[in-house]
């Protein structure tokens, strides 16, 4: 029965995940020309993802951050970590709480990313980092692209989480919060060209259109049953 649920759930979800889809295709292509921020993240975007292509990166790093995913998503839900393992080709964390959020988490929520800029406003609160603010967005870039490729990987050889979840249910999950975080990440990188309230606003009005599309043409078929 959970599983016909989240079934019909992703199913109710996709209109709303192209409208989040189709208005990013839209927002991406409205930030050319290119700032100087963008293009420093754009450079560490593509570094990173020449090194994915030789396949330079350890393990290690990448179970790591998966792992550490979990427990961070674990404590936002008040559980707690009782065991952290982590090896070259796989990891484990034993919490005392779990959800699709918690479970699914480190294929949405780029922890490297995060850390990254958590450490360098840290900083900034006791020496003068605010010059170097383009080389937070270079490897701001280098960390997302590593959590986008890696990821897109991971998931193409089948991941326990995802079963788990249920696969149609998890993509559509995943694919949505990840929309949604590279759209508050372009914002991160430059506020003064886009409106959060816009873009949502526009992704809710394709998704309805979407929905009525549908709707209308299962009415017509409907009818001509």
């Amino acid at each position: 029965m959970q599983i016909f649920i989240k079934l019909v759930i992703a199913i109710l979800l996709i209109p709303f995940a192209l409208g989040l889809l189709i208005s990013f295709g839209k927002l991406a292509a409205s930030l050319i020309p290119l700032s100087s921020s963008e293009i420093w993240f754009l450079t560490g975007f593509v570094i990173f993802f020449c090194v994915f292509l030789i396949k330079s990166v350890p393990g290690r790093v990448y179970v790591f951050g998966h792992e550490l995913t979990h427990a961070f998503w674990t404590i936002l839900f008040r559980g707690k970590i009782k065991e952290f393992n982590v090896s070259s080709k796989n990891g484990s964390v034993v919490a005392t709480k779990n959800n699709f959020l918690i479970s699914l988490a480190p294929y949405f929520f780029p922890v490297y990313t995060f850390l990254i800029i958590f450490i360098f406003y840290i900083l900034a609160f006791f020496l003068p980092v605010s010059k170097y603010i383009e080389w937070l967005f270079f490897f701001v870039g280098i960390s997302y692209s590593f959590h986008i490729f890696l990821n897109f990987e991971s998931l193409s050889i089948g991941q326990s989480d995802v079963k788990k979840t249920g696969k149609i249910f998890s993509y559509i999950v995943i694919a949505i919060l990840n929309i949604i975080i590279a759209v508050v990440m372009l914002k991160f990188i430059t506020p003064d060209k886009i409106a959060l309230k816009r873009y949502f606003f526009e992704s809710w009005t394709v998704a309805l259109k979407i929905c009525e599309f549908v709707w209308r043409h299962l009415t017509e078929l409907y009818n001509l049953i």
